[in-house]
C-alpha cells in the first residue's frame, strides 16, 4: 500500500510529504499510481498525520501489551487503517482486509497478521459504541509536545490549543487573481476576502477549474499574499523576489505593474516558477542563484525576501510539517533568515523597501530576527525599521504586533462569513489564516 510506504517515509525519515508524492523526487511506487489514487494516497496520509496524537491512544487500547518499537511496517500500516476507519469514508470491511492483506505480505510484519486482525476489528467495534474517552483536549493530543511547548512559550496555553484546534480543520483553498476578485469570487462559489484575495471550497484538480487554463488565478493563502501588499506601490519600479519559488509573490508583483526578477536556487523549483509564470502570461526574469553569494547587475526599489523556514504556519494544509520538524531546525533556520535579511539589504536602492517574510508561526523565526537586525542599528546594517500598521493589511488591525509588524496566525480570520449555502462544517474550514510573519525596513543608505 503507497499510503503505508509514504507514512513511513514522512515519520521515520522525516521527508516532507509533497516532495515524496509530487515532482522530480517523488517516491516510484507513488509515480506509478493513476492520478485519481495518488490523491487518495494524499488524503489518507493528510488524515494519518492530522490526526496522528489521537490515533496513538485509539490502538494503543486495543493491545494487550505494546507492539515492538521496531515493528515500523506494522506500526504504519495501522495507522492508514485507522485513519480511514475513523475519519474518511471507506468502508471499516474494506480497510481492516486491505491492511491484513498488507501485513501479511511483508516478511518482517506476516506473524503480526492476527494480531492487526484483531487490533483493527476492535478499533471498528470500539467506533459504534461511541467516541473514545481521551484524557487530553484533541488539539493538544495532536500537537507534538515539542511544538506544543514553543507555541505555549509564545503565545500562552490557551491559544497554543486554539492553534492546535485549527490545524484540525482541513483549510479550503484560496487564489489570487489578476482583477475582478468579486466576479471570480461569485463563478467559483466562494467569498471575496480582501484585495484580489478569494477563497473557495471546491475540492479536486485545480487545473480543470474555470479560469486556470486561461491563467485568471493561481493558488496562494490569503496570509501569504499580504507580504507584497507590504512594499507599496511597483508600477514602473523594479522589483524583486527572493527564494521565489513557486512563484505566487512574483505573480503579485507583475500584476502590479513591477518589472520583476525572481532569484530561486533549486532547479527543480525554478523550472515550476518559469511553468506558473508562463501560465499566467507574466514576463518574469528568472536568475538561478543563491542569494548568500549573487551580485545582482542593479539595487532595486523594493526587495521581498520570503525566506526559508520550518513551515509550521502551514500545519493546517500540511500536517507533516508537525512530525517532520523540531526545535533544532527552528533555530538554525532563524540564524539562516538573518544572514539573508543583512545580505538582502545590500540589493535595495537608498529609499528603497525591504520585506522579510516567512510562514513560520515561530517566534524565533520572525519576531526575533526582525528584532535582532533593529538592534544591530541603521550604521550597520543601512536599514531602519518601517513600522506596518492596519492599513497596510485591510484594516486587521489582529494582525500587526506591539512591534509594528505582520504576525498572522491559524485562529485569524475568523470573521470570514463563508457563503450563505454553507453548511456549519463548511463555515468553519472558511475561518482561518496560514500563520505567517513580516517587517518592513526602509534602506538609508
Amino acid at each position: 500500500m503507497a499510503a503505508v510506504l509514504v507514512l513511513t517515509r514522512v515519520i521515520d525519515d522525516r521527508r516532507g510529504l509533497d516532495g515524496l508524492l509530487d515532482g522530480a523526487n517523488a517516491l516510484g511506487d507513488v509515480m506509478r499510481l493513476s492520478p485519481p489514487d495518488r490523491s487518495l494516497v494524499r488524503a489518507i496520509v493528510t488524515c494519518a498525520l492530522r490526526h496522528r496524537g489521537e490515533i496513538q491512544p485509539s490502538l494503543a487500547q486495543q493491545f494487550d501489551r505494546p507492539p515492538p518499537k521496531n515493528a515500523r511496517h506494522l506500526i504504519h500500516t495501522l495507522h492508514v487503517a485507522a485513519a480511514q476507519i475513523l475519519y474518511l469514508d471507506v468502508p471499516d470491511s474494506a480497510a481492516v482486509d486491505l491492511a491484513v492483506t498488507q501485513i501479511a505480505s511483508d516478511q518482517r510484519s506476516k506473524r503480526f497478521k492476527a494480531l492487526a486482525n484483531a487490533v483493527l476489528r476492535g478499533l471498528v467495534r470500539q467506533k459504534e459504541q461511541g467516541p473514545l474517552v481521551l484524557k487530553e483536549p484533541l488539539a493538544r493530543l495532536n500537537t507534538p509536545d515539542w511544538f506544543f511547548k514553543r507555541l505555549r512559550t509564545s503565545y500562552g496555553k490557551d491559544k497554543a490549543l486554539a492553534i492546535g484546534e485549527a490545524h484540525l480543520l482541513e483549510p479550503v483553498i484560496d487564489l489570487q487573481v489578476k482583477a475582478d476578485p468579486k466576479d471570480w469570487a461569485q463563478r467559483l462559489g466562494g467569498i471575496h476576502l480582501f484585495g484580489n484575495t478569494i477563497r473557495v471550497n471546491q475540492r479536486g484538480d485545480v487545473s480543470q477549474w474555470d479560469g486556470y487554463s486561461e491563467g485568471a488565478w493561481w493558488v496562494q493563502d490569503a496570509a501569504a499574499a499580504l507580504p507584497v501588499n507590504l512594499l507599496g506601490p511597483l508600477a514602473g519600479k523594479a522589483v524583486c523576489d527572493l527564494c521565489a519559488a513557486p512563484g505566487g509573490k512574483s505573480a503579485q508583483m507583475a500584476n502590479a505593474g513591477g518589472s520583476v526578477t525572481a532569484l530561486e536556487i533549486s532547479d527543480n523549483r525554478r523550472k515550476r516558477l518559469a511553468q506558473n509564470m508562463d501560465r499566467l502570461g507574466f514576463d518574469v526574469s528568472i536568475v538561478a542563484g543563491d542569494l548568500l553569494t549573487w551580485e545582482p547587475p542593479d539595487q532595486f526599489d523594493a526587495v521581498l525576501l520570503d525566506a526559508p523556514c520550518s513551515s509550521t504556519g502551514t500545519i493546517r494544509r500540511h500536517p507533516d510539517v508537525a512530525w517532520t520538524k523540531d526545535a533544532d531546525t527552528i533555530l538554525e533556520l532563524a540564524a539562516l533568515q538573518k544572514s539573508m535579511v543583512l545580505r538582502a539589504a545590500s540589493f535595495v536602492k537608498p529609499g528603497g523597501v525591504l520585506v522579510f517574510a516567512n510562514c513560520s508561526i515561530d517566534r524565533a523565526e520572525g519576531e526575533d530576527v526582525y528584532s535582532q537586525i533593529v538592534k544591530l542599528g541603521p550604521e550597520v546594517t543601512g536599514l531602519n525599521a518601517d513600522p506596518i500598521t492596519a492599513d497596510d493589511v485591510y484594516g486587521m488591525d489582529e494582525l500587526v504586533t506591539g512591534q509594528h509588524t505582520l504576525r498572522s496566525l491559524p485562529i485569524h480570520g475568523r470573521a470570514f462569513e463563508a457563503p450563505e449555502a454553507s453548511s456549519p462544517a463548511q463555515a468553519a474550514r472558511f475561518k482561518g489564516l496560514d500563520g505567517f510573519f513580516a517587517g518592513r525596513f526602509c534602506k538609508i543608505r
